[in-house]
């Protein structure tokens, strides 16, 4: 594994990511024939299935009389990334998630289980040894379970651009737009930071290459060659439309949180990896608005322990 191929763990939020399926290389020297973004000498496609599951134990809601909330989430993403000339990649990726909820000692519980699927694709041109340039789109589906699918619909694009200053420094920026269930649209910024701060510590902004419903950093340590140990801490956002056989018919629901986590990642054989970690969620809120955007329920929540498991397979 080591710093030349360390990936962000992903476990929480896990959306598509503009970074290729392998993880962006940063060892490369700029005057070398190996572009130091990760661009190969090799222009066959590859492609990765990852899996995982996310715990957060019960946690209890602050601003209602009474109340108390568990939330599992599930995955499952497939990611490609196709070389249509030297110079030129092809990204696609189709993720499907579940999150479950669980609500306790409240009069009526504001929805149950949430269903997300999403589909991604963009472009990244190498557009010098040191300049690669990215853009793209997203359509996203999430839903209560007896929602109707459609009405859960969220698209988006965006562009922005990374310079390698060095095989040690990569930064970037962009912009992104996104649609809003019920809001205004969404226009967020894109940071890109990949620094090798010293020989075995790797900072990495990575995850906020990709969609406006999260954004974080990670400091990873690479112990040695199979197995990197790290820190993170990861803004989620999701919105979603809930039934219409629920207790706000044809609203939204809002679930923000920020898990910082420790983290322990294993190469388990050259095409396969395996991470686990555990937590806690710092800070939580959840809401409720109705057809027309207006906040009909809100409430933080405690800190709540979170754990979770999620294995890589990539051919």
């Amino acid at each position: 594994m080591g710093l030349a191929s360390t990936q962000s763990n992903g476990l929480w939020t896990a959306p598509l990511s503009f970074a290729a399926p392998d993880a962006v290389e940063i060892t490369a020297p700029v005057d070398q024939e190996v572009e130091p973004l990760g661009q190969s000498d090799e222009y066959s496609a590859s492609f990765s299935i990852e899996g995982g599951w996310v715990w957060q134990l019960q946690s209890d809601l602050t601003d209602t009389a009474a109340g108390r909330f568990t939330h599992d989430r599930g995955h499952i993403q497939l990611r490609s990334r196709i070389p249509l000339r030297d110079d030129l990649e092809l990204l696609l990726g189709v993720r499907q998630q579940r999150d479950n909820f669980g609500f306790s000692d409240m009069v009526l519980d504001p929805w149950g289980s949430i269903n997300t699927t999403q589909f991604g694709a963009a472009l990244q041109w190498q557009a010098t040894q040191r300049w690669r340039i990215f853009g793209g789109g997203m359509a996203k589906w999430s839903s209560e379970s007896n929602a109707s699918f459609s009405s859960g619909f969220e698209g988006g694009g965006v562009f922005g651009a990374a310079y390698a200053f060095s095989e040690k420094l990569v930064l970037g920026g962009g912009i992104g737009a996104q649609s809003q269930l019920e809001d205004d649209v969404l226009i967020y910024p894109i940071i890109i930071v990949e620094w090798q701060i010293a020989e075995r510590f790797h900072l990495s902004t990575s995850l906020t290459s990709g969609w406006a419903n999260q954004t974080g950093a990670e400091l990873i340590y690479a112990v040695n060659d199979t197995v990197d140990v790290g820190v993170s801490a990861v803004f989620d956002y999701q919105r979603f439309r809930l039934s219409d056989d629920g207790p706000s018919s044809g609203g939204v629901g809002v679930v923000e949180a920020l898990p910082v986590s420790f983290f322990v990642s294993i190469d388990v054989s050259p095409q396969a990896s395996v991470t686990a970690f555990m937590g806690v969620n710092v800070y939580g809120r959840l809401k409720v608005t109705d057809a027309g955007g207006n906040n009909v329920w809100v409430s933080d929540h405690d800190p709540a322990p979170v754990l979770g498991v999620q294995g890589t397979i990539r051919f």
